[in-house]
């Protein structure tokens, strides 16, 4: 892989490698070796749907990873569940406290968009900023055309 990326002119620090928690379940010994592994190769580990699995914050403790993902399901009625505010509220706090940055997944509403700024998540994506578009209208948006 490494030597396809090289061919390119790709730095592998560009390449963020997703992982999800359920497959940290199948075999915790192999799946951590392999994280580290692509670690120390130089890619970005980031870990998906957070909150989806068993072991969250088990797996959260044990593997070693660039940014953190919220999982959209998370945010479900966020706005109308005061247990669901101070759990995310926790997540988002506890990630700055580990120094990893955090996404929010599946943002639908500006009423959800706030209440994440004001827990100090600062990046979101979802429907509520624009649902998928070919790369051409993306350049558009950004008036890159």
């Amino acid at each position: 892989m490494l030597e396809i990326l090289k061919k390119h002119g790709v730095d592998v620090s560009d390449i963020r490698l997703e992982i999800t928690e359920s497959a940290y379940m199948d075999n915790q010994k192999l799946f951590l070796e392999m994280i580290n592994s692509f670690r120390k190769s130089g890619f970005r580990v980031e870990m998906d749907d957070f909150g989806s699995g068993y072991s969250s914050l088990n797996s959260l403790k044990d593997i070693d990873i660039d940014k953190l993902k919220i999982d959209m399901n998370f945010l479900v009625n966020m706005c109308d569940s005061k247990r669901s505010k101070i759990i995310i509220s926790a997540v988002i706090n506890m990630a700055k406290k580990l120094k990893l940055p955090v996404i929010a997944e599946g943002v639908e509403d500006k009423q959800t968009a706030e209440m994440l700024l004001k827990f100090g998540c600062e990046e979101m994506q979802g429907y509520y900023f624009s649902k998928p578009v070919p790369s051409a209208e993306y350049e558009k948006m950004l008036g890159l055309e």
